[in-house]
Formats: structure tokens, sequence, C-alpha cells
């Protein structure tokens, strides 16, 4: 019995549509990184596997490339398969289209909600006396505290976890901001967004304020306040405030995330 006959094909279509995706990251992923905008998304402490990962694709695209485009021999079955599996290829799509058609967004005081502020309101409690304060030896001597990108997550956490050792010294400090609605007239909170890994696993974080005329910014507007920490009543309890002594709107910061540990 003659063995049956395999057609060659010259053409691949699911190893070229493989390929298409793999440049489309490759592409992505590069714009990302050449324009300076993966910090929105990872944080930047991250951004070294990214690139990596985006070189290591370049060879994995050349070889789907000659894939489809070398001739093979090509059965019946398989041709019904890379037909019916072509599906599988969508979410991909999908992912690609959507970063290419999307315009980049930051995180913004809309989210804030959803995703729980944390601040002053849930850290004053005997829980925080064992809380190591890495910090506190630096800060304690300052009269001003400046507030960085750096140090916010510390600074912020040691002026709301121990404000009695700070009440009286000023602070500077930035962010956007937030209102809850429990908050009076003249109370705002002032909130940046903290980022661990990445944007999905971002958490706002940020702190009361006290001022005059506060209630002419809206929520989002970014700040830059010059203050002094104080004892304020937020729902009948006693909470660190900054009492604002002068304010200026800016623009959104190049980089409005905080990255910790970074």
């Amino acid at each position: 019995m003659e063995p049956r006959s395999r057609r060659t094909d010259s053409f691949n279509n699911g190893a070229f549509l493989q390929s298409i995706i793999l440049l489309g990251f490759i592409i992505l992923l590069g714009w990302l990184d050449i324009t300076n905008q993966l910090p929105l998304y990872i944080n930047p402490k991250f951004i070294i596997l990214t690139e990596l990962s985006c070189y290591l694709l370049i060879p994995m695209f050349v070889i789907q490339l000659l894939s489809a485009l070398l001739p093979a021999p090509h059965s019946n079955e398989q041709q019904c398969h890379h037909h019916s599996g072509a599906w599988r290829f969508f979410p991909f799509l999908a992912v690609l289209i959507i970063a290419f058609a999307v315009p980049d967004n930051t995180l913004n005081a809309n989210l804030v909600s959803n995703k729980g502020l944390n601040t002053q309101i849930n850290l004053l409690s005997d829980s925080t006396q064992n809380v190591p304060r890495p910090l506190a030896p630096e800060l304690k001597p300052l009269s001003l505290i400046k507030v960085t990108n750096l140090n916010y997550t510390e600074v912020i956490s040691e002026i709301n976890g121990f404000p009695k050792d700070y009440i009286g010294k000023k602070v500077m400090i930035t962010g956007f901001v937030f209102r809850n609605p429990e908050l009076a007239k003249n109370q705002i909170s002032l909130v940046r967004y903290v980022v661990m890994c990445c944007t999905a696993d971002s958490l706002p974080y940020g702190v009361m304020c006290e001022g005059a005329n506060v209630e002419n910014y809206p929520d989002g507007t970014w700040l830059s306040i010059e203050g002094v920490i104080q004892m304020s009543k937020y729902e009948d309890k006693n909470v660190p405030a900054v009492k604002i002594t002068s304010l200026q709107p800016i623009n959104e910061p190049k980089e409005p995330y905080v990255y910790p540990y970074n």
C-alpha cells in the first residue's frame, strides 16, 4: 500500500498570526520603554525584567515568522486543526488592540473610593506601638519635614501612626485632593497612589489636611502644601491632620505614583 500523500504548504497561517502577535508585544513594550511610560504600569525596579522579556520575544518572533514562510508538509487534519484553533489567539489580539487604542491615563481620585483610602483613620490604635520606626530618629529633630517620592510611605505612616511626636512641626507634601463624604467643608485628604508591584495592586495613601478655601479645589486637583501637624476631629475622633499655611495648585507630576522600597 502506498503511503498517504501529504501536500506541502508554502504558508502557515497559524505561525504567521503568532508572529504578528509577538511583533505587536515587542512594539508595545519597546514604545512604553522608550517613552518612559512603563512606570505608569509597573514598579520601576521591575523595568529591567520587562526589557529583558522584550529582547527574548525577538528571537521567538523570528522563529515564528520563519515557520510561517518556510514550506512544510501539512495534512488535511492539521489544516482543520489550525483553522479551528485560531480563536485561542483572540485574547492576545484583544490586549494589543486595547493597548494601542486606549490612551494612557493615570489612576485618579475617581478610583480612591473603590480601592479604599489608607489614612490616619485606621492607623491610630495600640497595635502601632510595635510597628518598626526606621525614620523616627531622623524625623524627630527636624523642624520642617519634606515628604518626597522616596520617603512618602514611611513619613506618612510615621505621622499617621505617631502624631503626638510631630505636633507643631512643619511639613511639605504633594498630592491630589480627595474628599470623603464625612469630611468637613474645610477638610480634604491629600493622596498619592502607592504601587508595590504594578498599578493593579496600587493603594491610595494620604493624610487629612485642613485649611480655608480648600473647597475651591475639586477632587483630583494636584496641590503642593505646606502646613503644621496638629490633632483634629474626624467623626468625633482625634486624628492627625495638616493645618495648611500655604498651598499651590500644580500640574500632575511626571511620576504621579509612589514606589516604596524602590
